[in-house]
């Protein structure tokens, strides 16, 4: 079973692809000659400049996400371990029903 990506996964797929479109712009860009050569070249460093910018946002969110995730947890883990023990004694409950049924 494919383990599900989760966001930032997808989003750092995304930056990757952002990533290897620039590398195609700068082999173009070397072909280039003159104007076109220096406009491809700004457009590059921009692309990168943005690239950079939103790969550092994704990180500070990330370790955001996860501080308050790891925060969270540990709040939420008695009462998942309390509706743990309810369930496991639903479940023996209707085991028990349905064995009297049988009967």
């Amino acid at each position: 079973m494919e383990k599900k990506k989760s966001g930032f996964e997808e989003i750092e797929k995304m930056l990757q692809e952002i990533g290897s479109k620039i590398e195609v712009l700068i082999e173009k860009g070397t072909k280039a000659t003159g104007e076109a050569s220096e406009e491809i070249e700004k457009k590059i460093k921009e692309l990168r400049k943005n690239k950079e910018k939103l790969e550092k946002e994704l990180h500070e969110k990330k370790a955001k996400f996860e501080e308050k995730y790891k925060s969270n947890r540990g709040n939420a883990k008695p009462f998942l371990e309390e509706s743990f023990f309810h369930l496991k004694q639903s479940v023996r409950s209707l085991i028990n029903a349905i064995n009297e049924l049988l009967k």
